[in-house]
């Protein structure tokens, strides 16, 4: 997965991981942070199968495929013998070539996992998705298990889960192989170095380049700088937020109910074009932040544990998709001038959630489900209004998970945020 960090205070900040298991800061950035946790319990290396480390976080380990799983990759050109058959050069130094890719990855965006998962959902199917992400992350794991870059830079560091970034580079090499792959997507770029032999990783101060066969590192560069944020710099009404968000829950009002279906047919969420990015991103962190705080934990994992309570299951997959759902970068736009039904909602004491086939509000620290329409009904709906619900983009393609098997990725100095995924 690949982070990225910004020290949004002015003053050392101490952070309990457990109050933010399972965050997901809603920022752009351009700048990288180390892949390094507090916590006293992480192991002294980063092999992805260890408890502490993102090599595939919510996948299944599969060793063989299904015949059906075989034939939609023969039918759909899917490359699987780019996995199957790969062996790591020997180490050596990159080329031209593997620099250029290197600083374009490490600039590009976050962690692509949710994009290449719904592209692989859109033309296989939720069951064969989740078996070719897990049959080639298994794959994955072998190899980095090798390189176990994360020691490394652990070692020359002194930080540790700072392997992680190897996610994304694992989900960039998986969506390079899918057929409506473009060079827009940016992932010929992990492809290329890949293929080439290498892996990256950031520690927060240094951009690294490391031999799949053995991690040791082949390139490296210094991070951009970047600039503290404190409090002061707030737009008003940002530190007391919480004061919209009831712990127990509140029965659906008509008001809430109206906005839900507002936005359900609202388009693509956009940023803020005037803001600065700087505020923009230490607001979005703090918010996630105080959030998990307040409720225990964060919002993707509030929703998702109010419809579990309901008896429905949810497929790691869809998990994801619910949490990004949310309506929190809207929320954290809203102070920056920028008008949502989601927004309103957050103010309101509610928030949405989206499956795919049913919106939801939530309300209360338990994230209690208190209203429910499907996508079916609602475009019934709104049919003599002429109105019909957009398809939410669950992949949440402004939200990265900063986590280590799912828990908030937090350093003594500062806070990790994340940047904007890959178009």
């Amino acid at each position: 997965m690949r982070f990225f960090s910004k020290k949004i205070f002015s003053k050392t900040l101490v952070i309990s991981t457990l109050a933010l298991a399972f965050c997901s800061p809603v920022v752009s950035s351009v700048t990288y942070a180390a892949e390094s946790s507090s916590t006293t319990s992480d192991v002294k290396d980063d092999h992805p199968d260890d408890a502490d480390a993102v090599g595939g976080d919510q996948s299944t380990a599969v060793t063989t495929l299904s015949s059906a799983a075989k034939k939609w990759a023969k039918a759909n050109n899917f490359d699987l013998t780019a996995f199957t058959d790969y062996k790591a050069p020997a180490a050596h130094k990159p080329t031209a070539a593997d620099i250029k890719a290197f600083k374009a990855w490490m600039s590009g965006g976050s962690n692509p996992r949710n994009q290449v998962m719904k592209a692989l959902t859109a033309d296989a199917g939720d069951t064969i998705a989740n078996e070719i992400w897990g049959y080639s992350n298994t794959i994955w794991k072998k190899w980095m298990n090798t390189a176990n870059v994360g020691s490394v830079v652990s070692k020359a560091s002194g930080l540790k889960n700072v392997g992680a970034t190897q996610e994304g580079m694992f989900a960039g090499y998986l969506g390079s192989l899918l057929s409506d792959s473009t060079s827009q997507d940016g992932y010929e770029n992990a492809a290329i170095l890949i293929k080439d032999g290498f892996v990256v990783s950031s520690d927060g101060t240094t951009y690294r380049l490391h031999n799949i066969s053995d991690g040791s590192v082949a390139y490296e560069i210094k991070a951009p700088e970047t600039k503290e944020v404190s409090e002061s710099d707030f737009p008003a009404g940002v530190t007391d937020f919480t004061k919209y968000l009831p712990l127990k829950s509140e029965k659906a009002t008509t008001k809430a109910i109206a906005l839900l279906k507002q936005y359900a047919t609202e388009g693509d969420f956009k940023e803020p074009t005037d803001a600065d990015k700087d505020v923009y991103e230490a607001v979005a962190t703090y918010i996630n932040q105080k959030f998990g705080e307040y409720y225990g934990q964060c919002p993707g994992p509030t929703v998702v544990k109010g419809i579990k309570a309901t008896g429905k299951s949810i497929a790691s997959l869809t998990e994801d998709q619910v949490g990004s759902s949310v309506g929190e970068k809207q929320f954290v736009a809203s102070f920056f001038g920028v008008k949502s039904a989601a927004a309103s909602l957050w103010k309101l004491g509610f928030l949405p959630s989206f499956d795919g086939t049913t919106y939801r509000l939530h309300s209360g620290s338990s994230g209690k489900v208190v209203y429910s329409i499907t996508k079916k009904s609602l475009d019934a709906e709104l049919k003599d209004s002429g109105s019909t619900s957009t398809t939410k983009k669950t992949n949440n393609s402004n939200v990265v998970l900063i986590g280590v098997a799912g828990v908030a990725i937090i350093v003594i100095s500062g806070i990790f945020i994340a940047i904007k995924k890959k178009k």
